[in-house]
Order: structure tokens, then sequence, then C-alpha cells
């Protein structure tokens, strides 16, 4: 995902470039939530309680949706971007973007 990021980010341009910052920004707060999520899991494990094994599924794959979901509204907005004055493309998002 980070690698696709890059590829968002040179795509953008200048101007554009912070939404893509934005979301690399809430990516590392993802990540510092699944670095939490083990350190609790760990102090639970050094206290002899059982694992939840169904919740750390869920937990993990919620982490791993809303990234995806970011990665695919930051793609489809870059191209709406990248088509602005575009008169027969059809836009992504009903509001438009504002170049």
């Amino acid at each position: 995902m980070v690698n696709k990021l890059e590829e968002l980010n040179e795509r953008n341009t200048l101007n554009h470039r912070n939404i893509v910052k934005y979301v690399k920004h809430v990516f590392d707060e993802l990540d510092l939530k699944v670095k939490r999520f083990r350190e609790e899991t760990a102090i639970k494990a050094a206290h002899h309680a059982k694992p939840d094994l169904e919740e750390e599924k869920l937990f993990y794959n919620n982490i791993h949706h809303m990234k995806t979901l970011l990665i695919d509204v930051l793609e489809r907005t870059t191209e709406d971007l990248e088509h602005v004055g575009d008169k027969n493309w059809n836009k992504n998002f009903k509001d438009g973007v504002n170049a």
C-alpha cells in the first residue's frame, strides 16, 4: 500500500499532494493503533489471559479494509483531478473536485 501511495503522490500535482500526505498520516495512526493492540495483547498474554482470536482477526481485517478504502477513494479523487475540464469524463464523485 505504501507503493500505491507513492504512485498517487507522483500522479498528483504539487497543489494536490496534501491529500496524499493526509492519507499517509491516517495510515501512520492506523499503524500506531495496530502497535498498541499488539502491546495490549502481549500484556494480556503475560497475565495468562487467553487471546480472543476472533477479535484479533476482526481487528486486523478492519484495519486492512480501512486502508484499502482510503487508497481507493484517493485513487478515484486523483482520477477526477487528472480529468478536470474534460467534459467527456464521468466523475467518480458527484460533487466533483476543485483544481
